[in-house]
């Protein structure tokens, strides 16, 4: 009886893992400029609610950073098939994102240039869409690709400054 008192006492005390999880992600997306992207980003990869510590996390959102840069690049570089004008362009936007995947990771935590390596990725990404908007190219999908990126992006960078701070 009291050992199923106790285990009573631990469950109702004490937050599941889901509960931890959760609250964790809100705390590391408190460091993203859309507060509301970043957590339905995170939240929407089950692992994030079984992540211990904000390192988990961070590693999982770069994960999902660079996979979206994966198939960002692959989406222009298939756009740059359909779209013989705009070709150049494309190309250099598949290019732009293909590289972001380098700078998408938690190898500069020691040398504490995590957050300038993040960066970098969104630079690249930048440079797409200075490319994209130079060269007239409009793109509908291209734009929406562009922004699901970024969201992504977001919640990445977010959780690298979290662990930063």
């Amino acid at each position: 009886m009291v050992f199923a008192a106790t285990v009573l006492y631990l469950f109702l005390h004490f937050p599941s893992r889901t509960e931890a999880g959760a609250e964790l992600v809100g705390e590391v997306c408190q460091y993203s400029r859309h507060y509301q992207s970043c957590v339905q980003t995170l939240t929407s990869h089950p692992q994030t609610f079984s992540a211990p510590n904000g390192k988990a996390i961070a590693e999982k959102a770069l994960e999902l950073a660079r996979k979206e840069s994966v198939h960002t690049s692959d989406f222009f570089t298939g756009s740059a098939h359909k779209n013989p004008a705009s070709k150049p362009v494309l190309q250099k936007c598949a290019s732009n994102f293909k590289q972001a995947v380098q700078f998408l990771n938690l190898s500069g935590l020691e040398g504490g240039t995590a957050s300038l390596d993040v960066h970098y990725a969104l630079d690249l990404a930048e440079y797409c869409r200075d490319a994209l908007s130079s060269g007239r190219v409009q793109i509908d999908l291209a734009t929406a690709r562009v922004q699901k990126w970024t969201a992504v992006y977001d919640a990445a960078q977010a959780t690298v400054v979290f662990l930063e701070n």
